[in-house]
């Protein structure tokens, strides 16, 4: 990691930055996080054209010519699809098609799928800023714009232009490893929502870490919205514990199989006022 280090911030000052965002990021997923500041000029692409007006962006492709494509397998979002088994990702699968985004959080596809408005009439009027810690284009954040709810969105361009299309649609994008400390102050989230993030890949001890610093942003009274986490059902206890421990009050709790092996664990969850 050192060697990789010296390479990133081995530029003159004042040019270009050389094209190595993906050696950056490389070195955040290490450990490396923040990464240090450069004095040098971020690239852009050569064919990048205006964005759209919000109304239209929200639910539209970005133009081929705002990404950099440079260090992905796919050259275009048409490649990104996912009936594309060469896309380059396996992550959020279906992120980029957007008529199959417009679905999501409207309607139940089952009884671990909450809809958005169900979710906010739990606490009404109250939810207006919060955080989506997933794997995702955004369409979270999409979806509570129309509600008037503004949500910063976690991402990483883990082998696709996540980052990127957010804010071509609009939207707030934080660049950001789950290693990192939440860049917010205490109490100050209504909302934290997550998807396909943390599914039973992760070391419990890790997720402790990410757990209490959601709790740390999170505002009392605020919700915490798990949505459809996935483990091995062996495991299933093991990382409930983790969500109850905080002694949140449950506003929906539900597991659902996913396999014969694997289950799913949706749950909305209110922080407690814990004032001194």
């Amino acid at each position: 990691m050192k060697e990789e280090l010296e390479k990133y911030m081995n530029y003159d000052v004042g040019s270009y930055c050389g094209d190595d965002w993906d050696l950056g990021q490389k070195l955040m997923l290490g450990g490396c996080d923040p990464l240090p500041r450069r004095r040098c000029l971020a690239r852009a692409s050569k064919l990048y054209q205006r964005p759209l007006p919000i109304n239209e962006s929200l639910w539209t492709i970005p133009d081929d010519g705002n990404v950099r494509w440079g260090k992905y397998k796919c050259r275009d979002f048409k490649c990104l699809s996912y009936k594309n088994p060469k896309r380059g990702y396996n992550k959020c699968v279906g992120c980029f098609d957007m008529e199959k985004e417009k679905l999501k959080w409207v309607s139940n596809g089952s009884l671990v799928d909450f809809m958005i408005k169900d979710v906010l009439n739990v606490k009404p009027g109250e939810i207006r800023i919060g955080l989506d810690v997933s794997v995702t284009t955004g369409t979270f954040a999409a979806r509570m714009r129309e509600f008037n709810v503004t949500i910063v969105s976690t991402a990483l361009n883990l082998g696709a232009p996540f980052s990127d299309t957010i804010a071509l649609r609009g939207l707030i994008p934080l660049y950001t490893t789950m290693s990192q400390r939440l860049p917010f102050f205490d109490n100050t989230m209504d909302l934290i929502h997550t998807n396909n993030f943390m599914d039973g890949w992760i070391e419990l001890q890790l997720m402790d870490f990410i757990l209490f610093d959601w709790d740390r942003v999170l505002r009392p009274g605020g919700l915490l919205w798990v949505d459809r986490f996935s483990c091995a059902r062996k495991d299933l206890d093991d990382y409930m514990y983790m969500f109850l421990q905080f002694r949140y009050k449950k506003h929906k709790w539900v597991v659902s199989f996913k396999s014969k092996t694997e289950v799913y664990l949706s749950a909305l969850l209110e922080k407690p006022p814990r004032s001194l």
